[in-house]
């Protein structure tokens, strides 16, 4: 629990990772080799992917539950993305501890049927994750080609979520927001969860004028209802044109908020990688001490209870 203006309320990290080797893979044939100092290579290009503090380039489970006591989490919705690679074992050592407090999601490779369905068989069969996780960038599939309807039926078949990072940048395979919208009116059923608020090119700073792209990425709740969002990593989009409190979170939960989705959104931060540039305390009060024209019962849905209903309940 945390208290905010002076009422005592659930705190759910609905966007986090934690892992032990990074062992991924980007368009199938781009690996991500960690350099150390949490620089990691994509094929020929080096990043900063994490602080440096951490020097072997992973983030263990012990690290996410020192913060989840320092800041009070009730429970955390662990991902995980091809970017790293999968870490089955180990998350499913994790929550098999304490299996009500963790919650995390598969990752298949749409581009191959056999595969993917044995994947869903393991993961939401077998394992009982939550969901299954796609990046629009990393293992590209076309969405709307009805060979491909197998990817949303088998997950509808286990009554689990799509869960769809759209994209980071700016390349043929980011931000296929048409053929989503396209999923979500074939598939009125089909159960959604966008992180990041669908990136919606939030590191353009010509968005932030008037968000458009937010805008058609909300749009899709006039098509299924069952659509949920996190709105993780906003700082490291803006972080070239904005600093702390990062005011941009509070403009795009306003707008949110006018176009009625705001209890649809659930907070998270995508530690530990946000922990570039900011501090996991300041991706709490970025929301808690900035964010005044949120309700009390907005603001009590937004850090926790949305996330209550979507991953735990």
């Amino acid at each position: 629990m945390i208290n905010v203006r002076g009422k005592d309320m659930m705190l759910i990290e609905a966007h986090c990772h934690v892992w032990t080797k990074i062992h991924g893979r980007r368009l199938d044939t781009c690996s991500v080799t960690p350099l150390g100092c949490g620089r990691v290579a994509i094929g020929e290009e080096e990043i900063q992917f994490m602080p440096p503090e951490w020097e072997n380039c992973c983030c263990s489970i012990e690290v996410l539950q020192t913060y989840e006591k320092l800041l009070g989490f009730d429970k955390a919705v662990i991902l995980q993305t091809p970017c790293y690679g999968e870490q089955y074992d180990y998350i499913n050592s994790v929550i098999a501890k304490q299996p009500d407090r963790y919650a995390t999601v598969g990752i298949p490779n749409p581009q191959d049927k056999a595969s993917y369905i044995e994947t869903a068989k393991l993961c939401l069969g077998e394992y009982g994750y939550k969901g299954l996780k796609f990046e629009a960038p990393d293992i590209p599939f076309d969405m709307v080609d009805p060979k491909n309807a197998f990817v949303f039926e088998e997950i509808m078949k286990y009554n689990a979520y799509f869960m769809m990072d759209l994209g980071w940048g700016d390349g043929p395979y980011d931000f296929p927001v048409e053929d989503l919208l396209t999923v979500a009116k074939r598939y009125p059923e089909l159960k959604i969860v966008l992180p990041h608020l669908g990136i919606s090119r939030m590191w353009d700073p010509k968005e932030h004028k008037n968000y458009e792209s937010l805008k058609k990425t909300l749009s899709i709740l006039e098509l299924n209802q069952n659509v949920w969002f996190d709105m993780s990593g906003i700082p490291m989009m803006v972080d070239a044109f904005d600093e702390y409190p990062y005011p941009t979170i509070a403009n795009v939960l306003r707008e949110v908020k006018k176009l009625g989705a705001i209890d649809r959104v659930m907070w998270g931060t995508d530690m530990p990688t946000v922990l570039k540039t900011s501090t996991y305390l300041q991706n709490l009060t970025m929301v808690t001490k900035h964010c005044d024209f949120l309700t009390d019962d907005e603001m009590e849905n937004l850090l926790g209870k949305t996330a209550q209903k979507v991953w735990f309940e």
